[in-house]
This record gives C-alpha cells, sequence and structure tokens, in this order.
C-alpha cells in the first residue's frame, strides 16, 4: 500500500522559457511528444499552453493519480532525452512545481 504522502493526485506546472528566436524549435520538439503522456498510467490530465502575457513562455498542466504515476513518467526515456534536448533553447532553467488540491475536508 502507498504511503499517504503518494495516494493522493499530484498537479505538476511546468515552466519552459524559449530564448528568444527559438520558441518555433521548441515548440517542433515538444508538440508532437503531448499525445503520448496522456496515455501513460496514471494520466488524468496533460495539457500544453503558451502564455498569453509573454509569447516565450510555455506551460504544462499536468494532474497525475499519485506521485509515483508523475515520478515514472518524469523518469521516463522518452522525458529525460527531451530535456536534454531543449536544454539550448531554454532562458533559464525549466521549473517543475508540485501541488495536491485543498478539498476543505
Amino acid at each position: 500500500m502507498q504511503s499517504n504522502i503518494e495516494s493522493f493526485q499530484i498537479r505538476v506546472i511546468v515552466l519552459i522559457n524559449a530564448k528568444q528566436g527559438k520558441k518555433q524549435e521548441l515548440l517542433d520538439l515538444l508538440v508532437p511528444l503531448v499525445n503520448p503522456p496522456r496515455k501513460r498510467e496514471g494520466n488524468l490530465i496533460y495539457t500544453f499552453n503558451s502564455s498569453i502575457e509573454n509569447p516565450n513562455e510555455l506551460l504544462f498542466d499536468e494532474v497525475w493519480d499519485c506521485k509515483d504515476s508523475y515520478d515514472k513518467h518524469y523518469r521516463s526515456q522518452e522525458s529525460v532525452e527531451l530535456r536534454s534536448k531543449i536544454q539550448d533553447l531554454v532562458s533559464r532553467p525549466i521549473e517543475f512545481k508540485q501541488y495536491k488540491e485543498i478539498t476543505g475536508h
């Protein structure tokens, strides 16, 4: 049985800032890789967004059934390779933020 810390749904926000002039190159790498995680075990939501205020800012909004499912996705060969490929296209390190829902119970 999973420990309490891993048994709740986890929302992961991933912020990616493209270097000036590199957004399209970054999109060319990221867009084809949006659908595969949606089919991974434990994925509930996986969306890819572009900021209205800052056109070079991209955001992945992910919801996983538990932290273990997200960790498997994060450690997958595809994810590791992608993070390596995009390092030269981003203006600052990729931010990964993890949240749990406040339910009021």
